[in-house]
């Protein structure tokens, strides 16, 4: 298939096509925050510690798609996930918003976006028993040890410490990017919104987007723009 084509009619690009027309509706001096799934990656049978997961071909070619389409207005910087496919999506982006001469900074590695409280090892052996939806519930729930797997609210909170407070010394109109995996973005969702997982999985290239309105957050999400309260224990500026 042609990847134009693949873009504009496949499913799986689908919720990337919603966030490029959602990123059209928030007000225009609005600093965006993107919270991104990488773009399509190999499916390996056997979800180990060798297995390939990086992304496909087509899966780089649409995420350099996704950055053509970003608003060639807004000043974007882009973060990741240390994993190949989340650095290899966000430096695909970078590059499709820098074509259509955006301005744009590829920041690297954040800490947040790779790391959520668990070992990859123990991990790898929970999802042997579960598929990732319950093991999220799971852990959700408290059913982990707190020594075995840093609960949900700390995680978010100390997350959000340092994504939030990245737009604070950036121009108006700016977006902050960040690609990172399903889970980090079921976690952050639950825990800064208090939306919980809906049956559909999150695709790749899918995710929501916000901005910080007066004293209340504009959020982007299941291409639905809609007003959720700012978190209690978030500072009010």
């Amino acid at each position: 298939m042609d990847i134009n084509k693949t873009w504009k009619e496949a499913d799986w690009p689908s919720e990337a096509r919603h966030i490029i027309e959602g990123l059209k509706k928030f007000p225009d001096n609005s600093k965006m925050i993107l919270i991104l799934r990488h773009s399509q990656r190999n499916e390996p049978e056997d979800f180990d510690v060798d297995a390939d997961l990086n992304l496909t071909p087509q899966g780089r070619k649409i995420a350099k798609i996704f950055g053509e389409n970003l608003p060639k207005d807004k000043p974007i910087r882009i973060f990741h996930s240390k994993a190949d496919r989340c650095r290899d999506t966000a430096e695909e982006i970078f590059n499709g918003f820098k074509e259509i001469g955006g301005e744009a900074v590829l920041k690297g590695n954040l800490i947040p976006l790779s790391r959520i409280g668990i070992s990859l090892k123990i991990f790898l052996e929970e999802n042997k028993k579960y598929d990732i939806l319950k093991i999220f519930n799971r852990w959700t729930a408290g059913l982990y040890s707190p020594e075995l797997w840093s609960p949900l609210t700390p995680y978010c909170q100390k997350a959000a410490e340092v994504i939030w407070t990245q737009i604070e010394n950036i121009p108006e109109t700016a977006l902050d990017i960040h690609v990172t995996h399903d889970l980090h973005l079921l976690a952050s969702r639950l825990g800064w919104f208090g939306i919980p997982p809906n049956k559909k999985w999150i695709n790749y290239l899918g995710g929501f987007a916000f901005s910080f309105i007066e004293d209340k957050i504009l959020l982007f999400d299941s291409n639905k723009l809609i007003t959720v309260e700012i978190p209690y224990w978030w500072k009010k500026t």
